[in-house]
């Protein structure tokens, strides 16, 4: 027992005087000393190596064209830009997108990029996702990429608000329906009184500017609006709104709201939030005339729904 005692204690001298050995010859400090200046120290090889992303991404349709907007990054040895991007068809989600090259950049300070005919009437209304890829000056390999949020190309109506200012569960004088855009179009307001909007019992259809000499005359009228179609087994009265509204916005976000004016009412039936469709008239187009778009009309891209309000 005091063989293993007296083992045990020579073994402790030994090593603690290898510590103060080492610490009072400056190896161990250095060693730690040199570490924390690679990790603090700016202007190290490893800061160098990294490279930010660029942020504030945006892209707006104009026409059939995009045009992609963003702030370059401004951290790490940055030295250029490529824009890449993939039709993602009827999918908002971008993530896990198998993106292409569309674009190597001017330079590494370069901001915006202009899309020309990104869309066609094949490609109306599809979504598209964009990626900006910054590339390093000190590793060629190295690179670091930004993804913007999905956007819809070509011409799409986007969204449908009604809002009802009277009596809950019956179209009636007031009420409002607005249209959103997604990008400006060549539509002009109505003026005053001069927008028939019609609603028909044997199609469960709103029509929004028919055409027919000022009259309801039938729900297979044309029109210069489009249609609101009730879905999911609900029903709707027919009824007239002679002397309705129609008012477009003059900037960004891209309306043309409709007020219901000088008609009775039109009762529905059925579900407390029924589901509307949109189908926007054919023969819209957009507001920019070169590669000017003509609006998506079919499918669920270019056909906003709302489900969660009602007249």
């Amino acid at each position: 027992m005091r063989t293993s005692a007296l083992r045990r204690a020579v073994t402790a001298w030994i090593v603690l005087s290898i510590c103060a050995l080492l610490l009072g010859s400056g190896i161990v400090g250095n060693t730690f000393a040199t570490f924390n200046a690679e990790t603090t120290n700016a202007s190290s090889t490893f800061s160098d190596g990294w490279l930010g992303a660029a942020s504030n991404g945006s892209a707006t349709a104009g026409g059939y064209d995009m045009t992609v907007n963003w702030t370059p990054t401004t951290t790490g040895p940055i030295g250029g830009q490529k824009i890449l991007g993939i039709d993602n068809t009827t999918s908002s989600n971008c993530t896990s997108a198998a993106y292409a090259a569309i674009a190597t950049l001017a330079s590494a300070t370069t901001a915006t990029y202009s899309d020309a005919s990104r869309a066609t009437s094949g490609t109306d209304g599809d979504w598209f996702c964009y990626e900006l890829m910054s590339t390093s000056t000190s590793a060629p390999n190295w690179t670091t990429p930004y993804s913007f949020p999905a956007v819809q190309i070509g011409l799409v109506a986007n969204a449908v608000t009604i809002t009802n200012s009277g009596t809950a569960g019956t179209i009636g004088n007031g009420d409002t329906i607005k249209i959103t855009f997604n990008q400006q179009t060549t539509l002009a307001g109505s003026g005053s009184g001069g927008l028939e909007v019609c609603s028909w019992s044997t199609t469960n259809t709103i029509v929004l500017g028919d055409t027919h000499g000022g009259t309801c005359h039938a729900s297979n009228d044309n029109y210069s609006l489009g249609t609101l179609k009730l879905t999911g087994g609900d029903t709707i009265a027919s009824a007239a709104f002679g002397s309705s509204t129609s008012v477009v916005s003059a900037t960004y976000p891209w309306t043309v709201t409709v007020t219901l004016g000088g008609g009775g009412s039109s009762l529905i039936s059925g579900s407390s939030t029924p589901t509307w469709t949109f189908t926007p008239y054919a023969s819209i187009v957009s507001h920019q005339t070169t590669h000017q778009a003509t609006i998506c009309t079919a499918g669920t891209n270019c056909q906003p729904a709302t489900s969660t309000t009602n007249f």
